[in-house]
């Protein structure tokens, strides 16, 4: 019996039967745009030492009053200073400059613009002045030990400095999925350099796939075009899957976390995926799902421990991408340890009216372009040679949207203005 299920419920599976990938070290200067697989935390205080905040003077509180007091200067502290300091003793100070260690002795600093006059190496100041004044404690930015970065969060660009300042060098973070790529069709060629013959076409989705692989932290594999047979399509896949062994067990899939199939999954006897998967040692997740364009789509859980999530797509370019988003992106995020892996969904007004093909209990899928104007979010279908940011999950059993209803989207770039 077919399993057809929703997009919600598709996406519930995918996510239930997807395990991490295991753990690596890498290099802080590489950690952008990974995945800690612990909290990492602080290996030193910052600041390590109590510094000052303002250029100024470095001086003991106890040392001023109601009444002006002269205070001879010791000498200047700049930043990056090392040396040994004399301690402060009643009635002297330290010049020092912003980021400047303090000290012995001083608990608090003085702005140069908030002293008094200074004259042969004595400052007089007026009014007495608190402790801590413009001083950075030891640990005021980071406590040794304490979190910077969760499990599960993406390492982003200004965790770096955090993490290099607490003395964070390298840390361990989720291997990158790698994703087989299996094009089927007997029309397809592979290399772009070649002169098609009628009837003859460049296949595409390999790029298209290997590129939103990578934008989503993996690792795409080529795996090659089959023909539209489901015996070599069979043979294609017990070929990968034997002989190296999933990255975090002893089962065998040739060292891949996902597999992708496009194409040859046609209805009756063009389901060539459907039944390929048969011959092998598979479950299938789904057959078919309520969506429109993507009604055609399996998931199975391939490999004698069945450790490899497969999916397979149909061949159209536009509905690869759409499917890529909704259902792969997810497991691609979840194999990555992120705490949350399902796509974010905004409301948003249509811009224009929308036009649907209505069939029951189906949702409708439609490239579109996400925008603001005047505080609102506004979405409408793309035109001819558009690139789209997002995706309208169109309502079911609706033939038109009108200009202003409020329609659920999927962004998929933080890039729209």
């Amino acid at each position: 019996m077919i399993k057809i299920l929703t997009l919600y419920q598709a996406q519930r599976l995918i996510l239930a039967h997807t395990t991490s990938t295991v753990a690596e070290i890498v290099p802080l200067d590489q950690a952008l745009g990974r995945v800690p697989t612990v909290a990492i935390r602080a290996r030193l205080a910052v600041p390590a030492f109590a510094q000052s905040c303002r250029d100024g003077f470095a001086l003991r509180a106890k040392d001023t009053g109601s009444e002006p007091v002269n205070l001879q200067i010791l000498g200047e502290i700049p930043a990056g200073w090392t040396r040994p300091t004399k301690k402060l003793q009643p009635g002297q100070a330290y010049r020092i400059m912003t980021g400047g260690m303090l000290p012995p002795g001083a608990d608090s600093v003085i702005a140069f613009e908030e002293a008094g006059r200074e004259e042969a190496e004595m400052v007089v100041l007026s009014g007495p002045y608190p402790r801590g004044a413009h001083i950075r404690a030891v640990g005021a930015d980071l406590r040794r030990n304490q979190v910077i970065v969760r499990s599960g969060t993406e390492i982003s660009p200004e965790h770096l400095p955090r993490l290099a300042t607490a003395g964070v060098d390298e840390l361990p973070v989720y291997a990158r999925p790698r994703v087989g790529l299996l094009c089927t069709g007997n029309e397809l060629l592979e290399d772009p350099a070649e002169n098609p013959e009628p009837g003859n076409l460049i296949g595409g989705n390999r790029f298209l796939l290997a590129g939103l692989i990578r934008r989503y932290g993996g690792e795409p594999v080529n795996l090659g075009i089959v023909k539209d047979d489901a015996s070599a399509i069979a043979a294609a896949l017990v070929a990968r899957m034997s002989g190296a062994t999933h990255r975090s067990s002893c089962c065998s899939n040739g060292g891949l976390d996902l597999i992708i199939s496009t194409g040859g999954m046609g209805p009756g006897k063009y389901d060539l995926v459907a039944r390929a998967l048969a011959s092998l040692k598979s479950e299938t997740l789904y057959h078919q799902l309520r969506l429109r364009p993507g009604k055609a789509t399996l998931a199975a859980l391939l490999g004698d421990c069945r450790q490899t999530l497969f999916f397979g797509l149909p061949g159209p370019p536009p509905v690869v991408c759409l499917l890529f988003y909704l259902l792969i992106a997810p497991a691609l995020r979840r194999a990555q340890g992120y705490r949350q892996p399902r796509p974010v969904m905004v409301k948003a007004h249509l811009s224009q009216p929308l036009k649907l093909r209505c069939q029951g209990g189906i949702v409708q899928l439609k490239g579109a372009i996400l925008e603001t104007a005047r505080g609102r979010l506004l979405v409408r279908q793309i035109g001819p040679g558009e690139v789209h940011n997002a995706i309208i999950l169109a309502p079911a059993k609706r033939r038109e949207l009108k200009k202003d209803e409020l329609v659920t989207v999927q962004p998929i770039s933080t890039g729209f203005c």
